[in-house]
């Protein structure tokens, strides 16, 4: 059994994408939060399958947005680390490792 646990930015990352996405099309934004969840039900289900990027992090592609989300794996714990769009360099989120 996996334990999950969250950056404290992880809240405002997907408000953030909410928002980005129901300025492009009303009503869009409320689909991101229903795909980020199965895909982190994914995550928890299978983290390992998922490859170690270059950055340390595990990148998971949500399929339906431009998003990507971050998580590291320390034993039995899962720490989402930044859900950031595809296009964003590393920069951004790779202060909050650890």
């Amino acid at each position: 059994m996996w334990h999950l646990s969250y950056r404290p930015e992880i809240e405002n990352d997907v408000v953030a994408a909410v928002t980005w996405y129901d300025d492009k099309q009303i009503g869009l934004g409320d689909y991101f939060p229903i795909e980020y969840l199965a895909d982190v039900r994914r995550i928890c289900d299978t983290p390992l399958l998922f490859a170690i990027a270059a950055n340390g992090l595990r990148p998971c592609r949500l399929k339906r947005f431009s998003y990507v989300i971050h998580f590291d794996v320390d034993g039995k714990e899962i720490l989402i680390v930044a859900s950031i769009a595809g296009g964003r360099d590393d920069p951004a989120f790779v202060h909050r490792n650890g």
